[in-house]
């Protein structure tokens, strides 16, 4: 594969949406009307249109007074038809509007406004938008010493000339060391993920401070590559970010997906300062499930947008729903973090699904919790010694790998072979700089032939 055709299918990778989607978006609902398969088509512009699409809402309006897909109904086309006005809709809305206005009877204007209150623009932005915020919340942890990204450039960025930037959270822990570091998202895909963790876990910081005691806290920050001197690599991916603009700017959904992220993680592209949030938005109400992702997990984390978790919980929600391993494994991360009866059970559920797309952060999850987990009915210590096979390439890296597989052993009945895992995480977290009491006491557990449970990524 030539340089140009790699870098542009890893920027389509980078938002999963390589492939046909198989869920509720604005290309699957055009198929659908264009076979003729009119009731498909209705139910998919209707979830389109509920998210705020535009598009959809003025299709599903056209539905409802041609009684294509669904039974006619003008006192709802008319609906759909001033919900799609206000949001912008153009020639079609606005057509609807005029052959029927002059028919609306007083009943049917409060069926108008009913519709209004739950699906429009208020109730979309309430329920859908992100809010923006005034200024950007303050940390409650910071850098002490950060590691040179320089140090940790991997050699095929450097062979293929690529810069990258890399969105990474993880968790703090009171010895100053970045743990759980999980990728959120990242230009260009897979490719700097690896050398991101090592910038964090080679980085100090200072922890946070709560009533005089040190306690673990969540960070975010994005990790910079830069490539010295024109690369091949980011000169594929100026040309790409020229390309996909205008079909953005046109209306494009999967090319607003993409104008979004490069937006957000190539600063240097963007000249107009242009809010990659918008572009998130009308991406992810067409039903794109990447964009869907990255919008929630923005919303969720406060992060170039005001702080509501449920807002953001319901997208992830729906790029889930839609496939999105990125999503599925993040939304498990935070079920798992709930004491919801039920939230475990159904965060395996969200994690297989991830790791069966072959998503690392999901196959990784799925392997602590199937090896660790407090409930026995959700541990399986034997898939989790598959899944670790995976996970191999990490062991000289994570010493949380190693623990899963120390752990899975221990659940056998093989506590010498547990006992060497533990003690080589061990070795690694102390070259780290880690606090390696917890690791110390698994330790003492396998040593006294006991198995062990609980959260692995607890700090």
């Amino acid at each position: 594969m030539n340089k140009i055709s790699w870098a542009r299918l890893v920027l389509m990778l980078s938002l999963g949406v390589a492939a046909p989607f198989a869920q509720a978006d604005l290309y699957s609902a055009q198929a659908a009307y264009a076979k003729q398969d009119f009731a498909q088509a209705f139910e998919l512009y209707r979830e389109l249109a509920e998210m705020g699409d535009v598009r959809g809402q003025e299709y599903l309006a056209a539905m409802y007074v041609s009684g294509e897909g669904v039974k006619r109904d003008n006192v709802l086309g008319y609906g759909w038809a001033t919900i799609a006005k206000e949001n912008g809709g153009g020639e079609v809305a606005q057509t609807i509007i005029t052959q029927l206005e002059p028919h609306v009877t007083p009943k049917a204007r409060e069926r108008t406004a009913a519709l209004q209150s739950e699906f429009g623009k208020e109730a979309i932005a309430k329920r859908w938008l992100p809010a923006d915020y005034l200024r950007a919340p303050v940390p409650p942890c910071k850098f002490k010493v950060p590691a040179n990204p320089d140090l940790y450039y991997p050699q095929e960025a450097i062979k293929r000339g690529f810069s990258g930037n890399i969105m990474v959270a993880f968790t703090v822990g009171a010895d100053g060391r970045g743990h759980n570091v999980r990728v959120w998202f990242a230009t260009p895909k897979d490719l700097f993920d690896d050398a991101a963790r090592a910038v964090v876990m080679a980085s100090t910081f200072e922890p946070q401070v709560a009533n005089g005691v040190v306690v673990p806290c969540s960070m975010r920050i994005k990790v910079k590559f830069v490539m010295r001197g024109a690369g091949a690599g980011d000169e594929e991916i100026r040309k790409s970010f020229e390309e996909v603009r205008p079909k953005a700017l046109a209306g494009d959904p999967v090319s607003q997906a993409v104008y979004g992220i490069l937006l957000a993680t190539r600063s240097d592209l963007n000249k107009d300062n242009d809010n990659f949030m918008t572009w998130l938005t009308r991406a992810a109400q067409a039903g794109v499930p990447a964009a869907q992702y990255m919008l929630g997990m923005c919303i969720f984390d406060g992060y170039a947008a005001q702080h509501d978790p449920p807002k953001g919980l319901a997208w992830l929600n729906k790029a889930s729903t839609n496939g999105n391993a990125d999503a599925q494994a993040a939304l498990a991360n935070y079920l798992l973090r709930t004491a919801v009866p039920g939230d475990a059970a159904l965060a395996l559920q969200w994690l297989e699904k991830s790791a069966a797309a072959g998503n690392r952060e999901g196959t990784y999850a799925l392997a602590a919790l199937l090896a660790t987990n407090t409930d026995a009915a959700l541990r399986d210590s034997k898939r989790a010694l598959t899944l670790v096979e995976v996970l191999k390439p990490d062991f000289d890296a994570l010493p949380t790998a190693v623990e899963i597989r120390a752990a899975a052993r221990a659940f056998t009945g093989d506590f010498g072979a547990a006992q060497g895992d533990q003690r080589r995480a061990i070795r690694k977290a102390r070259a780290l700089g880690w606090d390696i009491a917890p690791l110390q006491k698994r330790l003492d557990a396998y040593l006294a032939q006991q198995s062990w449970t609980g959260d692995l990524s607890a700090f």
